[in-house]
């Protein structure tokens, strides 16, 4: 066996080389954990990253393509464009097989716009306006039968003019009525000076009898004479009287007959005219139906051939309307009161669609354009309403695009100012020590 060193941990000389290490060993040490410790300090002022606000947003689209589905099943009775024509707002495309003959259709919506103007300003243009009885409505025969009666009645009503007739006949009697007023004035000047001068003649036959010149039977006769002239006078008074009554009264019924004939062409007109609100209301279910008009203006795109006497299913997309004009597809992002001051113009949204997994697809990226200057209460909750517009076209962070639907919702995360470690650091301790101040 080798002899091997005997060591003795504990002595002197060991124990003075433990305590006194190496100073280059202490010198280099103290510089690498100030190193670090400045390192740290530097990548906290200098690392930053941005806060985010998460809010949902309702992606819908103005001028966007429109689609033209069939609302009922049956066949192509009509089809009048072609494939990239150019089409107005409300132009007739398509009609589908129904009960209504087209052209008894046009007779009564022209009918019905020519009455809305008749009905309510020229009678007596309603009185002439063809209203014709036999056409091939369907659906909307009883509606339109209901206001030809209606009209028939107010257009006898109008012929038979039975209010004026009967005014002009009063007017004619109050007429005859003023010419006898006229007369009974005069006879009641005339018994006036009759009257007066019966009164002289009794005045004088009284100073006669005073004196002894006539008889008592004289002085009476002239009295009674008097009295009788008195009397008369009250009596054409009286009859003068009656008559301007009776032309009043004539004149009052005037004003009654022109106050019931304004309530019964007042609810005439309020007959027709809901008659014809129901009437319109039918058409437009029909023409909804079993028209296809074009909601805009613009060209179309047919996504297959389409010919008379085709049959169609409902939901069957029959054209495609892409209008004129840019397409704008606008964000609405809902975003909460909480935070909301850190949000300003012009800073970056990331968005992901419910539809298509972020993961996937990856995100769109856009700018704030507006924020509501008040919030607004969505669903019992106050919330700020942000504006997002995005181009033409929805494409991702993968250049992936994503098809403009009229609607689409996801999440929208509002990247606001970058704030530094270190102050992420400063701002709770420095909470706290207000916080403890205060207290």
């Amino acid at each position: 066996m080798e002899n091997k060193p005997n060591i003795e941990l504990r002595s002197d000389e060991v124990n003075d080389i433990l305590k006194r290490p190496p100073i280059w060993i202490i010198r280099w040490g103290i510089s690498v954990i100030m190193f670090i410790i400045v390192i740290l300090i530097v990548g906290s002022i200098v690392f930053k990253y941005p806060d985010k606000i998460v809010a949902p947003i309702i992606i819908t689209s103005e001028n966007m393509p429109v689609k033209i589905l069939a609302r009922s099943s049956g066949r192509l009775t009509t089809f009048l464009v072609n494939d990239h024509e150019s089409v107005k707002r409300d132009q007739l495309i398509a009609v589908i097989e129904n009960t209504t003959r087209l052209e008894d259709y046009y007779k009564v919506s022209s009918l019905c716009d020519s009455l809305a103007i008749t009905s309510s300003e020229k009678d007596e243009y309603l009185i002439s306006l063809p209203f014709p009885g036999s056409l091939n409505l369907g659906e909307m025969q009883e509606e339109y039968t209901s206001l030809a009666e209606s009209v028939n009645e107010y257009r006898t009503f109008l012929r038979n003019n039975y209010h004026r007739r009967k005014m002009e006949r009063i007017r004619s009697q109050i007429f005859y009525q003023k010419m006898q007023i006229s007369t009974a004035t005069r006879q009641v000047s005339i018994s006036l000076e009759e009257s007066n001068l019966s009164c002289k003649i009794w005045e004088r036959d009284s100073t006669l009898f005073a004196r002894n010149a006539i008889s008592a039977t004289e002085m009476e006769q002239s009295k009674k004479g008097w009295l009788n002239s008195v009397q008369q006078l009250e009596s054409q008074k009286s009859n003068l009287n009656d008559l301007r009554i009776a032309m009043e009264q004539a004149e009052q019924s005037i004003f009654d007959i022109e106050e019931e004939r304004a309530k019964s062409t007042q609810e005439f007109n309020r007959i027709i005219k809901t008659k014809l609100d129901n009437l319109r209301a039918s058409m437009a279910s029909w023409e909804k139906s079993y028209l296809l008009r074009s909601p805009v203006k613009g060209r179309v795109s047919l996504s297959r051939f389409w010919d008379v006497n085709q049959n169609i299913h409902t939901g069957d997309v029959i054209a495609t309307i892409i209008p004129e004009g840019e397409t704008k597809i606008l964000g609405k992002i809902f975003m909460p009161v909480s935070g909301a001051g850190k949000v300003k113009r012009g800073q970056r949204v990331n968005i992901k669609i419910d539809n298509y997994p972020f993961l996937e697809y990856g995100m769109l990226t856009d700018t704030v354009e507006r924020i509501s200057e008040v919030p607004v209460v969505i669903d019992n909750k106050n919330v700020y309403v942000v504006t997002v517009q995005f181009p033409r076209k929805l494409i991702t962070g993968y250049k992936i695009e994503l098809p403009g639907n009229e609607e689409m919702t996801g999440i929208a995360e509002i990247i606001t100012k970058d704030v530094s470690i270190l102050k992420r650091i400063i701002y709770p301790v420095r909470h706290l020590i207000e916080r403890v101040t205060r207290s």
